[in-house]
């Protein structure tokens, strides 16, 4: 009985004289003398290295000067480092977390500064940053780490190269059979992913394309690659000019090239993509349409000409451009189309037939000169490069592919072609050449031909008119002898060429 009395007096005395101490370095703390109180604590620990708390107010007292570095340089080089050390030193001491969990509203004030400065920093002092977030994952991990807890760290202080290679060399000594009880086995599901998190698209692809085969047998990683691979591309999606989304939507059907579940999920987004921008548009149907309303609906049937190079003879999309055109009328109707080339050959032939005046710079009379015919072969250029046009959101005459109007000519049987019929061998050529184009005049909201014709006059009576302009000139050429003119959306393309056709041999 006398032994426990006197173990317990003990007890007391060594109580009474830690918590006498601990008063002591709070008392130095809450003075404000930084730089004393971690001298106090030091000796301390020394003393007593059991007193695990003197970490924790020694971290706090660095904190503190870490709030105006430069005032404390003799006594720390860098103060939030050295708090973040004192905590880790505390967290692998304090197994059960008693200190760490009495104090947690102060330590995550703690956490959330140091959570700022490495981002802050994290391009121009990526070491510094690497250091603060390690320091901060031993502090508050709560679980043993799994094998990204270094990678992610170095994705968080901008080190993505080391990032990449911490997860690559994951994969890499992996064995492709392993069970789902293994230590690295959810890293090993989620470290492609992590990788679309971050935005390190290039090195999630190079990682699926060299170890999707390694893997397939394993549904939960053949799994993580296909998620990491659509969270790639739905973020793409977001991109302005839709650009990577396109890169994106290839790669993952390359890369899953008979996956339905990624072909469906890319083109359902590239669905809604048009549908957003064709909505957007019906809307502004409530005033005035401007040129920016109108690019609402170019980039919906930018998206699906797009989406069409992504899914070629997609019956879908195709269904799709065909309401499109029939609701918003972006060229004409079947039943349109040969009085659409009527009247546009009508309204050219209608000017060369009396002549006119033409604004190059200084006013030109031209005078009459002989009409021409229509051609079908320049009906269907005219048509594609308009819809590039109206695609593309330009009005120029080269087209994307940095064509030139007598390049997309020499394509054609026009470049100097001969050819048998019942007469014999024929030779047909383009010999000259007239080319322009407009925008600004459309079909929307017109009803019956004669509305349709007034439309076509208008383009052509542009072109005549239009000052400071070689349009007028190039309308009215002498020698042409067939022409087109095509049109989609409000883009319109005159073609004219001098046809040069003769008879080689009779039959």
């Amino acid at each position: 009985m006398r032994r426990l009395i006197l173990l317990i007096s003990i007890l007391c005395i060594c109580v009474s004289g830690f918590s006498q101490k601990m008063s002591k370095l709070y008392a130095t703390y809450n003075k404000q003398q930084y730089a004393k109180c971690i001298q106090q604590c030091d000796a301390a620990l020394k003393k007593k290295p059991e007193m695990l708390e003197a970490y924790y107010v020694k971290a706090i007292a660095y904190f503190e000067m870490a709030q105006s570095p430069s005032d404390y340089k003799e006594v720390s080089k860098n103060p939030l480092l050295d708090c973040l050390s004192n905590l880790s030193i505390l967290s692998s001491k304090d197994e059960d977390h008693e200190i760490l969990d009495e104090h947690n509203d102060t330590l995550l004030i703690i956490k959330e500064f140091a959570e700022a400065r490495a981002k802050k920093i994290k391009t121009a002092n990526t070491s510094e940053a690497q250091a603060i977030n390690q320091r901060l994952s031993s502090i508050f991990r709560t679980k043993k780490a799994d094998g990204l807890e270094f990678a992610r760290i170095d994705a968080e202080a901008g080190r993505y190269d080391k990032c990449y290679a911490k997860i690559e060399r994951l994969y890499a000594k992996s064995p492709a059979e392993i069970s789902s009880g293994s230590d690295n086995y959810i890293a090993l599901t989620q470290g492609a992913i992590l990788l679309a998190e971050n935005w390190m698209f290039s090195d999630l692809f190079t990682l699926i394309r060299n170890y999707k085969v390694k893997f397939q047998g394993n549904y939960g990683i053949s799994e993580g690659f296909k998620k990491a691979l659509l969270i790639s591309i739905d973020t793409a999606r977001t991109d302005d000019d839709k650009t990577l989304f396109y890169d994106f939507s290839k790669k993952g059907l390359e890369l899953y090239p008979e996956d339905k579940g990624i072909s469906y999920h890319i083109e359902k987004r590239w669905i809604e993509l048009i549908n957003n921008s064709t909505n957007a548009y019906r809307a502004t149907a409530t005033h005035e349409r401007t040129w920016k309303d109108s690019v609402l609906l170019r980039n919906a049937y930018r998206y699906l000409v797009l989406a069409k190079e992504i899914f070629p003879n997609n019956e879908k999309l195709t269904d799709i451009e065909k309401k499109l055109n029939a609701e918003f009328h972006t060229i004409p109707f079947s039943y349109e189309r040969e009085n659409f080339r009527k009247y546009a050959l009508e309204a050219v032939n209608t000017w060369r037939k009396k002549g006119c005046e033409c604004d190059t710079s200084e006013v030109v009379y031209v005078a009459p000169v002989p009409t021409i015919e229509w051609d079908t072969t320049l009906e269907r250029l005219a048509n594609e490069h308009a819809r590039e046009m109206f695609f593309e959101n330009h009005s120029e005459d080269v087209n994307m592919n940095g064509e030139t109007p007598w390049d997309r000519i020499n394509k054609t049987k026009y470049k100097g072609t001969t050819y048998e019929n019942e007469n014999g061998l024929n030779f047909v050529q383009a010999m000259k050449m007239a080319f322009c184009v407009g925008y600004g005049y459309s079909f929307n909201g017109i009803n019956g031909d004669e509305e349709m014709k007034n439309v076509v006059d208008s383009v052509v009576t542009h072109w005549i008119t239009e000052k400071r302009s070689q349009n007028c000139m190039k309308v009215m050429t002498p020698d042409v002898t067939h022409m087109a003119i095509g049109m989609y959306g409000d883009k319109w393309v005159f073609w004219a060429i001098t046809k040069y056709e003769i008879l080689l041999r009779k039959k």
